[in-house]
């Protein structure tokens, strides 16, 4: 993400992911911390915004230089060059400081590099082993998949997130569960990869009820660290929901996982350092995948269009982040 928050800081970004980083932000307050560091890093570029004047007769003098340095050299043989004089405050027109824009750069860049590590060490020194964190959220998607096949034992199929248009996002599949009291209480919407537990807090009725504006605020976080199945449309364009039809393997139908990074970012999820994600199949089984493409190079978390939405057949699998649309 450090690409991503720098380009924030600078300014840099298109608008959706300007978006994209502000969400994460949202979701992942500690991640705040990260920006602030990069923010103190980068505050001295500031010093620099101006460019120095160059004394208008620059190239004529050094031209000069150049040429009484090359004859003095063939007069006296072997004689080295001069060193060149250290640049004193006074020297720089303005008084400004001799520092320019390529030292305050490779500056900034240590001190980015320094702080990276530095967190990194931290994290290590007080968090769960990555060994750890990876099985207890294999664990807490076990806890989805009890819910999902209870709900499926009532429903005869899995959540259908198109039946709650125009709040069909991949998120509701958390509070549709909730609401058919399949759910275990507790169960974590956020990665133990990412930090301490968290629920949905927000009944199936309110979001149904709730305005367009209020909705949009709300849905990036209804799944928060993981991502659902946003099924497929077969060659007639008609909508089929995950699981359907029943005689696809179950073993290699992806049905939930870690959330993918930002939209256009084709890397692993972040929950897991991007090391990879924990991906729950349809027949029960967790397996961590350190490689976003499974199968025949299905990319799990867009379609062969490239886009977020539903696949374009039964062997195309997406797994939508909480605000993605089938």
């Amino acid at each position: 993400m450090d690409e991503l928050f720098i380009g924030y800081l600078l300014d840099a970004l298109d608008e959706p992911s300007q978006r994209q980083v502000e969400i994460y932000l949202a979701q992942h307050p500690e991640a705040r911390k990260r920006l602030d560091l990069l923010e103190q890093a980068l505050a001295p570029l500031a010093a620099d915004q101006e460019s120095a004047v160059p004394s208008p007769r620059l190239v004529e003098l050094t031209l000069a230089r150049v040429a009484e340095q090359i004859c003095a050299k063939k007069e006296d043989g072997l004689q080295d060059l001069p060193q060149a004089p250290p640049v004193s405050r006074s020297s720089v027109p303005g008084g400004r400081s001799w520092w320019r824009r390529a030292d305050i750069l490779v500056a900034a860049s240590v001190m980015i590099t320094i702080v990276g590590v530095g967190l990194i060490i931290l994290e290590r020194m007080r968090a769960p082993s990555s060994d750890a964190t990876t099985v207890a959220c294999k664990n807490n998607l076990m806890e989805y998949y009890f819910a999902l096949q209870h709900y499926r034992q009532q429903h005869r199929q899995f959540p259908d997130v198109t039946r709650e248009a125009p709040r069909d996002v991949a998120g509701m599949v958390i509070p549709i569960l909730a609401e058919a009291g399949v759910l275990k209480e507790g169960t974590s919407i956020r990665c133990p990869g990412i930090g301490e537990p968290a629920m949905c807090q927000l009944p199936l009725e309110s979001l149904r009820t709730m305005n367009e504006e209020d909705f949009d605020k709300y849905a990036p976080s209804l799944s928060m660290c993981y991502a659902y199945s946003l099924g497929y449309r077969d060659g007639f364009g008609v909508y089929h929901a995950p699981g359907d039809p029943p005689h696809v393997s179950w073993s290699q139908m992806p049905l939930m996982a870690d959330r993918p990074p930002a939209e256009g970012i084709l890397t692993n999820s972040i929950n897991h350092g991007a090391a990879g994600q924990n991906v729950l199949f349809a027949d029960g089984h967790v397996r961590f995948l350190t490689s976003r493409v499974f199968g025949a190079g299905d990319d799990i978390y867009i379609n062969r269009d490239g886009k977020v939405g539903a696949g374009l057949d039964v062997g195309d699998i997406v797994l939508g982040y909480s605000s993605a649309r089938p």
